[in-house]
């Protein structure tokens, strides 16, 4: 007797419709990450940080910030997730992207650099 390809098993019952609802709630989620680039950019080169327009400069660190905390946080952010599950997890990000979303409509830097960290996340 051979062993079976794992592949060519059919999933177990329930299978599907957990991935259906994961799948929805995960693709909702990366599409809305996706889209705020465009806009962030009008945002930030918006803004009047101590009297002056933000430079391209500074647009191009609060970027920085938010992909370096990802880079640099998310294998530990990925363990933690693991270890206290998925719905916390998401939750969290939920959140915390809330947050960074929200800190855009402030002209104090420290904030706008919170909300990138926090998105980041």
């Amino acid at each position: 007797e051979s062993p079976s390809d794992p592949a060519a098993d059919p999933p177990p019952p329930g299978v599907r419709s957990l991935q259906a609802r994961f799948l929805s709630v995960f693709w909702l989620l990366r599409m809305a990450d996706w889209l705020q680039g465009p806009y962030f950019y009008e945002v930030y080169a918006s803004k009047l940080i101590g009297g002056a327009p933000v430079s391209l400069d500074l647009v191009s660190k609060l970027f920085l910030i938010g992909f370096g905390t990802t880079g640099l946080l998310g294998p530990s952010v990925g363990r933690l997730v693991d270890s206290k599950g998925r719905r916390a997890g998401t939750l969290a990000f939920c959140l915390l992207y809330t947050a960074g979303a929200l800190s855009v409509r402030s002209n104090l830097l420290w904030l706008l650099v919170l909300g990138r960290l926090a998105g980041g996340i």
